[in-house]
């Protein structure tokens, strides 16, 4: 027969299930992480895209008086050339600042576990017109 303290003594020895624990533990974690920086580049290829968006359409405003003659053909291009995750940007082309103007605002909702951030971005481009 075994007794209490031997029985005690064997399965303060036991760790066949540690790893099993400190998985449960940690697995949650790594998953939030994962999905963070997801999130994170998600953000970034939108902002990046939105930039990109704009020049163009400024630049085509400024060169390509056919594809890009006024403001709505304007806002037209850069809605072509916009390839966004989920965000509709409102485009606005305009003839200030420095000749032809083209802005982008929008709102990028971050996805976390327990809750989403609501992330606002804007892009603004100026290509100046082409000289007489």
């Amino acid at each position: 027969m075994i007794g209490m303290t031997d029985f005690l003594r064997g399965w303060r020895g036991d760790r066949s299930g540690a790893t099993a624990v400190e998985f449960a533990f940690v697995l949650p974690i790594m998953a939030l992480l994962i999905m963070g920086i997801v999130s994170l580049g998600l953000l970034g290829g939108v902002l990046s895209n939105l930039h990109f968006a704009v020049q163009e359409a400024a630049r085509c405003s400024a060169v390509n008086a056919t594809l890009c003659g006024g403001p709505s053909a304007t806002v037209a291009y850069a809605r072509s050339k916009f390839r966004g995750g989920g965000v509709a940007p409102v485009f606005v082309a305009t003839g200030a600042g420095c000749g032809h103007t083209v802005t982008a605002n929008t709102t990028f909702t971050l996805r976390l576990a327990v809750s989403t951030i609501d992330i606002p971005l804007s892009a603004t481009a100026c290509y100046p017109g082409k000289p007489a």
